[in-house]
């Protein structure tokens, strides 16, 4: 990452500090997704965080493995927005809201899922789109904290690299 973008990412992460630390949780999507495209150097000639190149980047469904217009495509968090939401606030609640710690929440659970629009409209159907499913938590299931599992609850695959 060159030095503008990692200075921008950094930008990114305060903000998403002092949203976690004040608790205010409805702006996030927008900052998570600009730090995550600054990250991976995801940025338009301007230097601005460029979210339509997530398409050309992100985890592949085996359905859209051979997609090439976008049109024909949805990009979705592979973790829900609510499930990093819900580690934020776990943070608040122990009183661990650090920027080092919001870093190590994004870095692990912020990645993308590129699908068709049927497999999206799938997870809807399948009541996954923006939750995890009960198994996901449940530490005796086979789906216990496993990221494929609400795609695998909507009969989702993920093209394996």
């Amino acid at each position: 990452m060159n030095a503008v973008n990692q200075f921008n990412a950094g930008i990114e992460l305060q903000h998403i500090y002092l949203e976690v630390y004040s608790e205010r949780y409805s702006h996030l999507r927008i900052f998570l997704e600009a730090y995550y495209c600054y990250q991976h150097g995801l940025v338009t000639q301007q230097g601005k965080p460029d979210w339509i190149q997530i398409f050309n980047v992100g985890k592949r469904t085996v359905a859209a493995a051979h997609i090439q217009e976008r049109k024909l495509l949805v990009r979705e968090m592979m973790m829900p927005l609510s499930v990093i939401i819900g580690h934020f606030k776990t943070l608040v609640r122990d009183d661990e809201v650090t920027i080092e710690s919001i870093k190590t929440i994004i870095d692990d659970h912020l990645e993308y899922v590129i699908m068709t629009r049927d497999e999206h409209h799938a997870l809807i159907k399948a009541g996954v789109k923006e939750t995890m499913p009960v198994s996901y938590y449940q530490p005796l299931h086979n789906d216990y904290r496993c990221v494929n599992a609400r795609f695998d609850a909507a009969g989702i695959t993920l093209l394996m690299l």
